[in-house]
């Protein structure tokens, strides 16, 4: 009996190895398309060894409304930021600036402030620093943000179209510059 368990989970067994060895190589690639820049504020960027498909966000917009951010063809940018957060607001501006250089991109840039934000608060930060590129969520009890694994604010995950995390950065960076614009534009041909 239990030489049959074996034989029938043996092509199971087959098939998730094929699986992880074909993620483990597809993943690599994104580190080969971008070494170049791996320099300056990108230096911060860890990339992913988990092959592992992440939850979809599930998070409320600016209406109150409980949504689920699927994964389609784009690479999706998550910004985890709180209000009170002052390295991810002085982030924000170069994220606004990249969100409006990459629009034609498959890239899709999404902000979720995680905790204790008031929805005052965040539209008013939004406003008052004319962030009209960058779509903005709420996590108030940082749910999402538990099940990501960001344990520091702010925390930018990159997640593949698979939904599989290619990496993130932790800590604040200045996104406006050339050499991350040509970072997210090889990660787009690598995906």
């Amino acid at each position: 009996m239990k030489k049959m368990s074996m034989l029938k989970l043996g092509p199971l067994i087959l098939i998730v190895n094929l699986f992880f060895s074909i993620s483990a190589i597809a993943e690599g690639k994104y580190v080969e398309k971008t070494k170049d820049l791996q320099k300056g504020e990108l230096r911060k960027f860890i990339f992913s060894e988990s092959p592992e498909v992440l939850p979809k966000p599930l998070i409320l917009d600016t209406n109150g409304n409980m949504v689920e951010i699927g994964y389609d063809d784009d690479i999706l940018i998550i910004n985890f930021w709180a209000t009170w957060c002052v390295p991810c607001k002085k982030e924000m501006p170069s994220l606004n600036s990249l969100a409006q250089s990459m629009k034609y991109e498959n890239i899709q840039i999404i902000t979720i402030a995680s905790g204790r934000n008031s929805k005052e608060a965040i539209d008013g930060f939004f406003d008052d620093n004319n962030l009209v590129n960058l779509k903005k969520y709420r996590d108030p009890r940082g749910k999402i943000a538990i099940r990501y694994g960001v344990n520091a604010l702010p925390t930018t995950v990159v997640i593949n179209p698979r939904g599989i995390e290619i990496g993130r950065i932790i800590g604040d960076i200045d996104w406006d510059t050339a050499d991350v614009r040509s970072f997210f534009k090889k990660l787009l041909e690598a995906k």
